[in-house]
Parts: structure tokens; C-alpha cells; sequence
């Protein structure tokens, strides 16, 4: 079978070496490949996928919500958040799945077992964002709290969470168990920080869905206060083998996925 992610940009991704490992480990002769396609060329994107026979694929930043008028269906929990990280292709049909937020908690819930009574901040309101708000509503006990600098991106949100502007965030930071970065601030050579950590509590657990760097900066900057942090690497792991199972209705070996990445990372620093 053949797979692939699309996203723009997508060089930094560790997707393919990711899947291959779980491939590997599992005896499978499948492939897997990263395609940048910029947002003026997506309309092409059924050709794209039909040219190279691809069976099943991801969807990264900036295409989320975007691929969604191209498929012919989305399972219910992709339709509640409204933005798809992977695709399935059977028959010639598109259906939309959204395995983000369920790989982001299973990873969460190991560095912070009392999540059920955590109050959680999101930063950013992507499709990142809406998927791990899906989950997060799910896992916690307390309204979800989602802060963005431009108010009118709630607008075609419909979950239930309590929206505020990223200065009303910085202002409210000591009111939070953890903080979520869910935007790509930080990502690669992005050295932005989206919001700042003065007010945030020293317990707080500062959160971001990059994996690379290994430690952006908002987790640098959170560390150096002495807060604890957790990157975006278990995320990235566990949705990739909730999609490999969507795929094949196969079990993924994490445990290989993990280990080939944390190599790749080592060798990048």
C-alpha cells in the first residue's frame, strides 16, 4: 500500500521515516512519502493523490480544514471538530478521520495523570487546535479555554469551549494547569513565542504539539522559569499509529516509531 502526508512546509517532517519503522517492524512492504503542496496548487489535490496511487493519507498545517470539501465523508468526531489529519481512500472514496487529539491525551494523561481535574489553556484556533480540544473536552472536567489573537477564527468553531484574546490569556496564565501551544510559533526556525509567560504559574505544565526542535522556544522559555513542559512528540507518534490502524486495521508499533524518531532528532541537533 501507499501513503503519504501533504503540507506546506513539509521538508521538516519525519513522517515518512516514522511510518517506515512501523513498516519494518511489521513485516509490511508499504510506502510512505511527504508532498509539499502549496495552497494556490490544492486544487489539484484528487489528481495528485490518484497519479500516485495512494492508498491512504495525512494532513498537516496549513491544510487541515481545507481538504475537507474534497472528501465524499468524515466519521463523526472529525465532523464535531470540523478539520481532518487523515484520509482514508476504499473505493475511490475520500473519508475524513481526525486522530490529533486523541493521540495528544493518550501522551498527556502518562506526563499528567490528574487531567480529568486540570484547567486547560489552548493557544491558537486551527484545525491543530479544534482536534485537541475535541479530546481535551472529553478528558477534562473543566471548560476548555481556547485564546487566539484574531477572534473571528471561533466563528466556525462548534465546540464548547470559553474563547479570550491571547491578552487576556497572558493577563489570566496563573489561573491554568497547563498551557497548550497549538500554533506553528516555534516550528523549525520560527523563534516566535505567541504569547508571554509572565504570569504563569510555577507548577503549570507548558505544553506544544512541535516536535521539531525538541524544545522550542516557549518550552525553553517555560523551563528556564523551572515549569515542567512536554513537547509534541507523542502526540505525533500516537496519531500516527491511530491513522496506520484507520489504514490497515492494523496495530502500529510504537515503540519502533518512537525510538526511529528520537534518533532523527538526536542527529539534528
Amino acid at each position: 500500500m501507499k501513503f503519504a502526508v501533504i503540507g506546506h512546509p513539509i521538508k521538516h517532517s519525519l513522517s515518512p521515516v516514522m511510518h517506515q519503522a512501523n513498516f519494518e517492524a511489521l513485516g509490511r512492504d508499504d510506502s510512505y512519502e511527504a508532498l509539499s503542496i502549496p495552497p494556490k496548487h490544492f486544487h489539484l489535490i484528487k489528481e495528485i493523490m490518484a497519479e500516485k496511487e495512494i492508498d491512504g493519507f495525512n494532513i498537516t498545517i496549513p491544510h487541515k480544514e481545507r481538504i475537507i470539501p474534497y472528501l465524499d465523508a468524515m466519521d463523526a468526531h472529525a465532523k464535531t471538530i470540523g478539520a481532518i489529519n487523515t484520509v482514508k481512500i476504499e473505493d475511490g472514496k475520500w473519508i475524513g478521520y481526525n486522530t490529533d487529539g486523541i493521540g495528544y491525551v493518550q501522551g498527556l494523561k502518562n506526563v499528567y495523570p490528574n487531567l480529568k481535574e486540570a484547567r486547560i489553556l489552548l493557544i491558537g484556533a486551527g484545525g491543530a487546535s479544534k482536534g485537541l480540544a475535541a479530546a481535551l473536552n472529553e478528558a477534562a472536567d473543566h471548560t476548555l479555554s481556547v485564546a487566539n489573537r484574531t477572534m473571528s477564527r471561533f466563528d466556525n468553531w462548534d465546540l464548547k469551549v470559553h474563547t479570550l484574546t491571547l491578552e487576556e490569556a497572558e493577563k489570566q496564565l496563573g489561573d491554568f494547569d497547563i498551557v497548550i501551544n497549538t500554533t506553528p510559533a516555534g516550528m523549525s526556525e520560527n523563534q516566535d513565542v505567541v504569547i508571554a509567560l509572565d504570569h504563569l504559574a510555577p507548577d503549570t505544565l507548558v505544553s506544544d504539539i512541535v516536535y521539531i526542535p525538541y524544545k522550542t522556544p516557549i518550552l525553553k522559555l517555560a523551563e528556564a522559569k523551572g515549569n515542567p513542559i512536554y513537547n509534541g512528540l507523542d502526540m505525533f507518534v500516537n496519531q500516527g499509529a491511530e491513522s496506520f490502524k484507520i489504514w490497515t486495521g492494523e496495530t502500529a508499533d510504537t515503540k519502533a516509531m518512537k525510538n526511529t524518531v528520537l534518533q532523527q532528532l538526536q542527529r539534528r541537533d
